[in-house]
């Protein structure tokens, strides 16, 4: 059975709240502000956003627009572009009348048919957020017309962009890596804020962080992602992650304290708590 637009809207802000409430190193959430953005931004947009993605739109690139549009008239400030990269062609393959069985093979379907439009469009958007460090390895510029497709400039980005590297293999750690690890620990811990942890510190520890990146270059995120390891193996291998949370609180205000912030992995982890929570309401 095809998912409704408002379940759609529901389970994205859903996702979006989730994140905000799960400790996440060196992100904004419930357990602190941070790199001059406040919790209550991101609740906003979350709202936002969600129904600008449901609005009627001619494809992905025109839906990340909206939402950027509207979260741009919300908050004034870019809070969730990566967020919306990432869920605009899940979105589009629901709206398409995908079912839930199906949805990986829909939105492969989708990025593949991504067109020069999407690509102008999705530009649009991105010079609307203006997001920290972009252009500084970008391969593309931009702030100019595009001249190929946006699945063909997301592969040209997937080397040294997590979200590039999403669209350029099918979304498919998404859907198999991510949702299963946020599975098995809601599974092992009880827990959908320590799930939402959990996946945040496997991909922070396996996957330099793009933000980190663009912001402060490879060395450094390669170099985040060694010093979180050790930690992230204690708090995936342990049965009570609760044990964890001092260390944890400890590691987000040294992070905030030096300006690292781990964005796309926190985009990441909304946009696997998204389709998560889209398997839970169609069970």
């Amino acid at each position: 059975m095809p998912v409704s637009p408002d379940t759609i809207r529901s389970c994205f802000q859903r996702a979006c709240l989730l994140e905000l409430h799960a400790l996440k190193p060196g992100n904004v959430g419930i357990h602190g502000d941070g790199h001059g953005m406040q919790l209550a931004q991101f609740v906003v947009s979350a709202n936002a956003a969600s129904y600008a993605l449901i609005k009627p739109a001619n494809g992905v690139g025109q839906r990340v627009l909206h939402a950027v549009q509207a979260t741009h008239g919300a908050v004034g400030d870019n809070t969730n572009l990566g967020i919306l990269l990432l869920a605009a062609p899940i979105v589009q393959a629901l709206m398409a009348g995908s079912e839930l069985e199906q949805l990986p093979q829909a939105v492969k379907k989708v990025l593949d048919g991504l067109s020069i439009d999407d690509a102008d469009y999705a530009y649009q958007a991105i010079q609307l957020a203006n997001p920290g460090g972009m252009g500084e390895v970008a391969e593309h510029d931009v702030q100019s017309k595009p001249e190929i497709t946006l699945l063909e400039a997301m592969q040209l980005s997937a080397e040294h962009d997590q979200i590039g590297f999403q669209y350029a293999h099918g979304f498919e750690r998404l859907f198999n890596e991510n949702v299963a690890c946020y599975q098995h620990y809601l599974a092992l811990w009880g827990s959908m804020e320590w799930a939402a942890s959990a996946v945040f510190m496997k991909q922070l520890r396996d996957q330099a962080d793009s933000l980190i990146l663009r912001k402060k270059g490879l060395l450094k995120a390669q170099e985040i992602s060694a010093m979180i390891a050790p930690l992230a193996d204690d708090l995936l291998a342990s049965s009570d992650p609760n044990v964890y949370r001092s260390r944890l609180l400890s590691l987000d205000g040294h992070l905030k304290n030096i300006d690292i912030n781990p964005g796309t992995t926190a985009d990441l982890t909304v946009a696997t708590l998204f389709l998560a929570l889209l398997q839970s309401a169609s069970e």
